[in-house]
């Protein structure tokens, strides 16, 4: 009988240190949660935009496939850039100062975390319709990148 209860007070101690606690639960789900609205944020977005593909090419680097998200709104037009980040998650950097005629469109962006680096973007209208040219960050070093911009075959694409 001593085993017995000696084995289930055991059990009972590691049942409730190997439970999480109460705050780490509260701590998770809150987190879940907010992940949750994001998502709904940028889906409710996206539904209201232009979307169109392009590429991303930072110096000494080969390009990588973005997605660009355009939004006219009462204030003028609105931008994103639709990326992939190192571990696969999809991140959305706005497009500031956002310029677009004809023949050029010109943006300011900041890479996620990184307000201090601001990469300045004048494409150029291009042969086959879509827009190309050059990036330039704001540090000391102006390093250049390539980015281009052309129209989105379908909805589907996204």
């Amino acid at each position: 009988m001593k085993k017995l209860l000696l084995g289930m007070t055991a059990m009972m101690v590691m049942a409730v240190v190997a439970a999480p606690s109460a705050s780490a639960q509260e701590a998770e789900k809150a987190d879940a949660e907010k992940k949750m609205e994001k998502m709904e944020k940028m889906e409710g977005e996206a539904k209201d935009v232009h979307w169109m593909k392009g590429t991303m090419t930072g110096p000494d680097s080969e390009p990588e496939n973005v997605k660009y998200a355009f939004k006219k709104t009462d204030d003028g037009a609105k931008g994103w850039i639709v990326a992939q980040n190192d571990e696969g998650e999809t991140v959305k950097m706005e497009m500031r100062d956002l310029s677009w005629d004809d023949d050029t469109v010109t943006y300011n962006w900041s890479p996620p975390d990184r307000d201090d680096l601001v990469i300045s973007c004048s494409l150029h209208t291009q042969d086959d319709g879509g827009y190309g040219g050059t990036c330039t960050d704001n540090q000391e070093e102006s390093r250049t990148g390539q980015m281009t911009i052309a129209p989105m075959e379908n909805e589907e694409s996204r």
